[in-house]
């Protein structure tokens, strides 16, 4: 059996990498879309290019905050199950806003700098991994312990 050194060690490693990879995966998708405008290289695939690159943040926080919600329904804490919902659709609309603007703003001013939009703007990424981060905590405090499998045996 693991002591518990490396027990928590490969925990945390585990969860490193994950929010690790969130942002390996955004630079993996932008590297891609802009290898595709370059091979391309029209107006019509600088547009997709731009739009595919103001999508993604907003689609991938929606999709999460979407997944959470379906899976805040079965929380036995009523009022986590609640405030938890609440965020998650405050979450959801607020990614849309920002799509919504950053759409508005890509088709006014046109701009090619990524910082000119709010999807890729520090309060916005930070905002969301930090909410859905503490949401996760809060859950995983309020819920049940689980069963060791040890115990589980004997029962």
């Amino acid at each position: 059996m693991d002591n518990r050194f490396t027990k928590y060690s490969k925990l945390y490693v585990i969860i490193f990498l994950l929010f690790l990879s969130v942002p390996v995966i955004l630079a993996l998708l932008v590297a891609f879309f802009w290898g595709l405008s370059k091979i391309v290289s029209s107006n019509v695939a600088d547009i997709v290019f731009g739009l595919g690159l103001i999508t993604i943040a907003p689609a991938l926080f929606s999709t999460v905050y979407f997944i959470f919600f379906k899976r805040t329904a079965k929380h036995p804490v009523a009022a986590v199950r609640y405030v938890s919902k609440i965020i998650f659709v405050a979450g959801i609309i607020i990614s849309i806003v920002v799509l919504i603007a950053d759409m508005i703003s890509f088709f006014t001013k046109y701009a090619t700098d990524i910082s000119a939009y709010r999807c890729y703007s520090l309060p916005f990424l930070a905002g969301n991994i930090a909410t859905l981060f503490l949401i996760a905590i809060i859950q995983a405090f309020t819920t049940k312990k689980e069963v060791d499998w040890m115990d589980r045996q004997r029962l």
